[in-house]
């Protein structure tokens, strides 16, 4: 059903905006405790992740409005303040570059209030090492309340999929040089329509229990075949996340 309404979409390469998860299954209770969404008038924009109970992880490029608030530990959203904790300070990456393929696309957030750690349903994530090498070819977890097709709508109930990391050959070979390995981790899988769309960005990757990647952009339609998605890979950026953290 999805390869059909792909291949009716007209099929235009350009890069995400705010980046459901497609192809996704419903996520269990307690499955994804890290994952946040960030809101702006009580309404989903973008996914983030805790880092501990007065911060928050997620894209640089999420971060354009003025007043924002998250949701934590839930599944499903909800309009209301129900675990909503309103943002005290933004934190975007000092040399974030929306016209470089978006290089340095991480920030954090403050918290006005504390989120009451768990560890159960609620708990934070937890960060690579600075350089740490990413695990290539094994299986990540993508979750989020992003759209499930190009140009739909975010969805209520959290979402989750299973995706492979890319070499960073491979993520060379399929985006060219709008990738730097430096900056950039990609994720897919081969066969594609499995992957981040419109309201993932700023969510999770995460593959052998460390949070690997940040969503950032993806080519449209979301998830085509030979285009994995692209993230802010966080092992070249934890020791700038954790510095935020500790001076705020």
């Amino acid at each position: 059903m999805f390869r059909l309404i792909a291949v009716l979409v007209c099929i235009s390469f350009a890069r995400a905006a705010p980046s459901k998860v497609v192809n996704g299954t419903n996520a269990e209770e307690g499955e994804i405790p890290y994952i946040v969404s960030l809101r702006v008038g009580g309404r989903h924009t973008c996914g983030g992740s805790i880092l501990n109970e007065n911060h928050v992880l997620t894209a640089a490029h999420c971060l354009s409005n003025p007043k924002y608030s998250i949701q934590y530990g839930v599944l499903k959203l909800s309009s209301d303040n129900t675990n909503s904790i309103d943002v005290e300070k933004i934190m975007r990456h000092e040399y974030y570059d929306p016209y470089n393929n978006y290089a340095n696309d991480v920030g954090v957030l403050k918290l006005k209030s504390s989120i009451p750690i768990d560890n159960v349903n609620v708990r934070p994530t937890t960060l690579p090492r600075q350089s740490e090498s990413a695990p290539d070819g094994n299986w990540a977890v993508l979750a989020g309340w992003g759209a499930m097709i190009t140009g739909g709508g975010s969805v209520k109930q959290l979402q989750r999929v299973n995706i492979l990391v890319y070499s960073p050959t491979n993520c060379q070979a399929a985006h060219g040089s709008s990738v730097n390995e430096n900056h950039h981790l990609c994720a897919g899988v081969p066969e594609g329509w499995k992957g981040q769309c419109n309201g993932d960005s700023g969510g999770p990757l995460v593959a052998e229990g460390k949070q690997v990647g940040v969503v950032s952009w993806s080519i449209k339609p979301c998830a085509i075949v030979g285009y994995p998605g692209v993230f802010a890979r966080v092992a070249s950026y934890s020791d700038w996340i954790w510095s935020k953290v500790d001076l705020n």
